[in-house]
């Protein structure tokens, strides 16, 4: 609920789940109650879904399936066709893929096509 209580409150609340798996949002009841509250104050909820890695990592899957609660849903996967070249470690990305993402998202955002989603 402190979202709601920020001033000035936001348009869009983005949010992922990372490479972890143990954290809370593998729970279908807290991904909904998220989503729900982001509603209640008409924030746009949108979900990034986890970039790949070039290792093997344990993922829960259920944490994607935000893609069908939240209001847009941000899909990263083309991210495991990124070379290891643009690679920092064997989870991370050099920078100019980080800028990519957020040129993208920010992009995807300040159309009219993501509000007329949403309404």
């Amino acid at each position: 609920n402190f979202v709601c209580k920020m001033i000035p409150r936001p348009t869009f609340f983005v949010f992922n789940s990372g490479l972890w798996a143990d954290d809370e949002l593998v729970e279908v009841d807290v991904q909904t109650k998220i989503v729900q509250s982001l509603s209640n104050c008409n924030i746009i909820s949108v979900y990034k879904t986890t970039t790949i890695p070039m290792i093997d990592e344990p993922k829960n899957h259920n944490r994607d399936e935000m893609c069908q609660l939240a209001d847009i849903c941000y899909n990263v996967s083309w991210t495991g066709l990124v070379t290891p070249d643009k690679h920092a470690d064997n989870v991370h990305f050099t920078p100019p893929i980080y800028s990519m993402l957020n040129i993208h998202l920010l992009s995807m955002l300040a159309s009219g096509e993501v509000l007329a989603v949403n309404s």
